[in-house]
């Protein structure tokens, strides 16, 4: 079923509420039979009373949040007596029908209070979603309220409550976020930016941002030492890289940071658990994410601050460092460690040549049951980017469907499926003992990892499955330092 626009799944025990001017749209399996019943009802309210007089207003909200659950047959059992007397509508009867309707609402109220909390939660959630789907239009609180099912004093009290802040103040951050994100992004102008915001008045907008900020936006521009929180522990190396320290940040161990650090997501699917207090007490200028957690960071904290997603499998690691660089002003610390970075790089290549000449290599993480076979990103990087050592042939023909390290990170194979990628050096990463033994015990139990050219050589290495895969800089360049140490 789509009730206005959003889709809801239909369950046995639960029934809908449309208020008026709904849209309703019923999307049907033709393979089996439905029944539909409906009920139809207007819902005043007193709006003013005198001794002679008593007037109504038609209510246009419900205290009900769609579905609501309803257990057990007594429902069931009033919409057929309702039908009944529905479909007689005479005399009396009308007066029946009218009781079985206040005995269904009852019902249905007295099922939603247990989850009332719940309910709440999500219809607030409701609002903050449309505030930042829609903050270029005009949005009052009354709107927010009926889209809430609330009383708009009761909906403002419980936004402040949950939140922090008012509906209004929500929704006046929100907008001059966004305004941060374009001035950090764009070279728009600042009349343009109210403009895109929701703003018609430049002047108008400047007072509120200046007022929320404690600046105006053309010194926001110009703004170098920005408090930053990092949501993604790649780009916390990356700040750290460029001289900055996070005032909170996801952390990987490999980097000496001391600084407040977040559980957060690691992908879109995990849930957003943290709290907004974090955030909040920080005060940050910019928050700096990846782009498969965006969705999430805005939904929870884009009041807070601008939120910048800098892409991650569509962009390689250089490309990372060169645009956070950008975006906080750090692009020549940025060349420094690009350029100290491929002078080791060229010095380690030559020593190698002189060592293994043009030997292959594979590179394979074996976690538990899952195997991996990974080309040029992460554990990948430095040994076909950095060092330019030469992938098996398969590999190499994936590798190079795709611009230097983007996209294509690994491939999944069976312990049989090794024998694809026969070299002259092999490297499997592991998380812990119990995935080195195992990995030992193939190497002499299973034909392809007897065979395989590095095995019967003693060519094999074991690599730290945590720290070669982290893809950032500072870490890349302990990598190198380890791959020294193993192989000259």
């Amino acid at each position: 079923m789509e009730l206005d626009g959003r889709r809801i799944n239909m369950e046995s025990n639960s029934l809908f509420v449309g208020l008026p001017g709904s849209n309703l749209e019923l999307l049907l399996n033709e393979r089996s039979e439905t029944e539909i019943y409906w009920v139809s009802f207007g819902l005043f309210r007193i709006a003013d009373e005198t001794a002679g007089l008593r007037s109504y207003r038609m209510e246009s909200s419900f205290p009900i949040v769609n579905p609501v659950r309803v257990a057990g047959s007594r429902m069931n059992r009033l919409f057929d007596l309702l039908l009944d007397e529905g479909i007689q509508a005479r005399g009396s009867s009308r007066f029946l029908a009218q009781q079985y309707l206040h005995d269904m609402l009852e019902l249905m109220l007295r099922q939603t209070e247990a989850v009332a909390e719940q309910d709440t939660e999500y219809r607030l959630k409701l609002t903050m979603s449309y505030m930042q789907n829609h903050y270029r239009e005009p949005i009052r609180v009354d709107m927010l309220a009926e889209l809430a099912q609330l009383h708009p004093t009761y909906y403002s009290q419980l936004f402040k409550q949950t939140i922090d802040k008012t509906p209004v103040a929500y929704l006046t951050h929100l907008r001059v976020n966004k305004a941060k994100e374009m001035l950090i992004m764009t070279d728009k102008s600042v009349r343009d930016i109210a403009a895109d915001v929701g703003y018609g008045d430049e002047f108008y907008f400047s007072r509120r941002f200046k007022e929320t900020s404690g600046y105006s936006p053309r010194i926001f521009t110009r703004k170098k030492d920005l408090k930053i929180i990092s949501l993604s522990a790649p780009y916390t190396d990356h700040l750290y890289t460029l001289g900055l320290r996070p005032c909170a940040a996801q952390l990987h161990k490999h980097i000496p940071l001391d600084t407040i650090s977040l559980q957060l997501p690691e992908h879109a699917s995990d849930p957003w658990e943290i709290s907004r207090r974090t955030f909040l007490d920080e005060e940050p200028d910019l928050i700096l994410c990846k782009d498969n957690i965006l969705d999430k960071a805005k939904a929870h904290i884009n009041d807070i601050a601008p939120i910048v997603a800098i892409p991650w499998t569509s962009k390689d690691i250089y490309t990372h460092l060169m645009d956070i660089s950008e975006l906080v002003n750090r692009k020549p610390e940025a060349k420094r460690w690009l350029d100290g970075h491929e002078e080791y790089a060229e010095r380690l290549r030559k020593k190698l040549h002189r060592k293994v000449g043009s030997a292959t290599v594979t590179l394979c993480v074996a976690r538990e049951h899952e195997l991996r076979i990974y080309g040029a990103r992460n554990v990948g990087h430095v040994f076909y980017r950095s060092l330019q050592m030469t992938p098996p042939d398969i590999l190499r023909k994936k590798i190079g469907e795709y611009p230097d390290g983007t996209s294509f990170n690994w491939t999944p194979i069976t312990p049989d499926e090794l024998r694809h990628y026969e070299s002259d050096y092999l490297f499997i990463a592991v998380e812990n003992d119990t995935d080195r033994m195992r990995v030992m015990e193939w190497q002499t139990t299973i034909p392809s990892w007897k065979n395989h050219p590095a095995v019967r050589s003693g060519r094999v290495y074991f690599l730290d499955w945590e720290k070669w895969l982290v893809y950032a800089p500072y870490v890349i360049n302990q990598q190198m330092e380890e791959l020294e140490q193993l192989l000259l």
